[in-house]
């Protein structure tokens, strides 16, 4: 079922797809670890690890990084989380192949598992919460950036992402159009969107030809 009524992303009884508990540390964990999946007091907590983190990042230097290296939207902003910069494209790689099975609603695969876990060894190697709402960052920062860049270069105003899932009271879930909220409402309003509209503008920066003065005679 698909709703264009955007008002039920403020509505504490349309809630996120239920995720079961996993032991650490593949995608099922990392699922049933980040705020991106949960609901009440532990969405909360979850979120304030991710706000944390975003704080710790200055918007202009962020797109500044990004405009000068013209790399991907993962590795500029694993360097700003403090990730050795030297891992930022294995690191990229595997969030990329995270990203493929981080919903509830894809199969989960064995290679998105190993990612998980080298993620995790990259983080500082302790599979907590705090860990998985960073790696849960870099995936939401992975194709969704990434489609943020397109739109800008484009000129198109719709969302980068086009839906959002939630489960309504009866236990359906609901595809939400975001054509009227790009970056979500409610508890779940994406906290990340200053930072995402910095990166993608470095990231077309970066990628745009820039003009060239006259030849000096």
């Amino acid at each position: 079922m698909t709703s264009r009524n955007h008002a039920l992303l403020t509505d504490p009884a349309h809630t996120m797809p239920v995720v079961p508990a996993a032991p650490p540390a593949g995608v099922a964990w990392l699922r049933a670890g980040v705020a991106r999946f949960s609901d009440g007091a532990v969405h909360r907590r979850r979120r304030a690890l991710v706000v944390a983190d975003l704080d710790r990042i200055d918007p202009r230097r962020l797109r500044e990084s990004a405009a000068r290296d013209g790399r991907g939207p993962v590795e500029v902003l694993a360097e700003a989380l403090g990730l050795p910069g030297e891992l930022a494209a294995s690191i990229a790689a595997d969030v990329a192949v995270v990203a493929t099975a981080y919903q509830p609603h894809t199969a989960i695969t064995a290679e998105a598992d190993r990612a998980v876990v080298r993620l995790v060894r990259v983080c500082g190697g302790v599979a907590d919460e705090a860990t998985a709402n960073r790696i849960g960052l870099l995936v939401q920062a992975c194709d969704a950036t990434k489609a943020l860049v397109a739109h800008l270069a484009s000129g198109r105003t719709d969302p980068p992402v086009p839906r959002t899932r939630r489960v309504a009271p009866d236990g359906t879930t609901v595809e939400i159009d975001l054509t009227e909220a790009p970056f979500g409402l409610g508890p779940h309003a994406c906290p990340a969107h200053t930072h995402a509209h910095s990166l993608a503008s470095g990231l077309l920066e970066a990628a745009t030809p820039q003009p060239t003065g006259p030849n000096p005679t």
